[in-house]
């Protein structure tokens, strides 16, 4: 059963209703997807596309509404990349990967956030190399493997199997997002983004007065 993504012990109330009530939207309908492919139903689409775009829409939102406030369309750019250089778990990430945050942030948001937001994933100007969007193969996560990394707050490397969020590949200038560590990586982000005390009163100020009840 989904595991509604974890903040601090002090976050502050409307942060966790937005989290709750919002945001979980997202990450629900990633769950779900996670499970697939299943071939013993037909199903044979893994929704690699999907994932990473839902994914990259709650990180956005979380950007301007928990990060930086208010939600409005000033500088949305610069939230995603400033929320993912700053609390997305680079540190966790395995060697064989990107492990520099500004790095990251900005193929997260250049190579695949903004293309896949605003022209269907194609690039300006053309990449170097191939840009891809990986999953495991064969079928999708069971619902204990997603309960499992969906309470981890150490990067469960064994479920995500070692492959990391983004891999460039020298040879080739290929740069690969794998969806199932980017799942993990992104409720991280959450959890680690409601530590930081002074920016949840700031995004408490501005939520309270729109999440009465």
């Amino acid at each position: 059963m989904y595991r509604t993504a974890m903040v601090d012990d002090a976050t502050p109330r409307a942060a966790r209703v937005l989290v709750a009530r919002v945001s979980d939207l997202f990450l629900m309908d990633v769950h779900a997807m996670l499970r697939l492919p299943q071939a013993d139903v037909g199903i044979t689409q893994a929704c690699n596309f999907t994932i990473a775009s839902a994914l990259m829409n709650f990180i956005s939102g979380v950007s301007v509404t928990l990060f930086k406030p208010p939600a409005d369309r000033r500088g949305t750019g610069r939230k995603f990349r400033d929320v993912v250089t700053t609390f997305y778990p680079w540190d966790a990430e395995p060697a064989n990967g990107i492990t520099n945050a500004e790095q990251g942030a900005t193929i997260l948001y250049e190579t695949f956030r903004n293309p896949m937001a605003h022209a269907l994933g194609f690039q300006d100007s053309e990449p170097l190399g191939p840009i891809t969007i990986t999953r495991f193969p064969g079928d999708g996560f069971t619902e204990a493997d997603l309960e499992a990394i969906e309470g981890s707050v150490n990067r469960p490397d064994a479920l995500l199997r070692q492959a990391p969020t983004l891999r460039r590949v020298d040879a080739t200038q290929a740069i690969e997002l794998n969806a199932e560590s980017l799942y993990w990586g992104a409720r991280e982000l959450v959890r680690r983004l409601t530590a930081d005390a002074a920016r949840m009163a700031a995004a408490d100020a501005y939520l309270r007065p729109m999440l009465r009840g």
